[in-house]
């Protein structure tokens, strides 16, 4: 369904009144099914593209539901240039009314629907790459096995991601934007921890001190989401140098095997390293200076969730809560 608009920054401006001849209205209802949700896929995104993909349909289609809507309202809803679409103060007025009605049918449909069995419906997720693989995918099954008529839509990317404008339901990551009228649900801390094996090691020696890591191969990983080279943090009045290593990598599962393969030293949240420390296939390094964990956060755009997502908001808080 559609997420929650800006409402209180709506209900704040003075926009003009409208008014619908009966006629008018008449001829909505049999097409309010597609060309609503259209509106405010794209009221809310301000972008034809992410309306599209959270509609599930192409740009084309949400271009023709928007035309057609306004040609039957006999309104300019959307001023349009090549770049992106902003609301017109008709459209932010026709917005303001029919958004809360619209949320108020959804829930009302979601809640008969849980009212006459199990949630059901699909669930859109953003979730970073290494949490999702490691830690989310083995607790599938138990859920999926609870709640048969849900369906989950996992997107991992190593990225930024816009919550609401993108379609999705619920986010799980590391960073929160500030001025995000998001809710932010604390989950369990994610520790980056240094390791490498014990041939590596035997080789090399093992450093005793942050700075001996200069003379050492470092396993280095790109962020794909911004194209740079993440910083080891080691202790709080600790400022590590410049690493060098000859293997960098935007994929920490490669970097992983070239740790296991003696290439070098790797630092990685603890869900990637932990596994091969407790089998000995890797040994910890400086881990006296390794940091407290940082929180890692769920967050939505409601409080008032509908069924499908608020059972796996749950499930999610059951299993990871901080």
């Amino acid at each position: 369904m559609i997420l929650l608009c800006r409402s209180a920054i709506l209900d704040s401006c003075d926009f003009p009144a409208i008014s619908y001849s009966q006629a008018t209205l008449m001829s909505l209802p049999l097409e309010l099914h597609r060309l609503l949700p259209s509106f405010l896929s794209a009221a809310q995104s301000e972008n034809f593209s992410a309306a599209a993909r959270q509609s599930g349909v192409t740009p084309a289609a949400i271009s023709k539901n928007i035309r057609v809507l306004e040609e039957k309202l006999g309104l300019r809803l959307f001023a349009r240039n090549t770049h992106s679409v902003v609301l017109t103060d008709e459209g932010k007025a026709l917005l303001a009314q029919i958004q809360p009605l619209w949320q108020a049918l959804s829930a009302t449909l979601d809640s008969a629907a849980s009212r006459e069995g199990q949630p059901s419906g699909s669930v859109r997720v953003s979730v970073i790459p290494g949490f999702g693989q490691l830690m989310l995918m083995p607790l599938l099954p138990a859920f999926l096995a609870r709640y048969p008529q849900i369906n989950l839509d996992l997107s991992l990317d190593a990225r930024v991601v816009n919550l609401v404008a993108e379609g999705f339901d619920v986010g799980i990551g590391n960073r929160v934007d500030p001025d995000s009228r998001l809710i932010a649900r604390q989950l369990s801390p994610m520790r980056n921890i240094l390791a490498a094996s014990p041939a590596y090691l035997q080789q090399h020696g093992v450093p005793k001190i942050p700075d001996e890591l200069a003379q050492h191969q470092c396993l280095l990983h790109r962020n794909p989401g911004n194209n740079q080279v993440v910083r080891w943090q080691l202790g709080e009045k600790f400022t590590l140098r410049e690493l060098q290593g000859r293997v960098t990598a935007s994929r920490p599962d490669l970097l992983i095997d070239a740790a296991l393969a003696g290439l070098g030293i790797v630092c990685l949240a603890d869900w990637y390293i932990n596994p091969h420390l407790q089998s000995g296939a890797l040994l910890p390094v400086l881990e006296n200076h390794w940091q407290a964990g940082v929180p890692l956060w769920l967050y939505y755009g409601s409080a008032d969730l509908p069924p499908r997502v608020r059972v796996w908001v749950e499930f999610l808080l059951q299993h990871f809560r901080g």
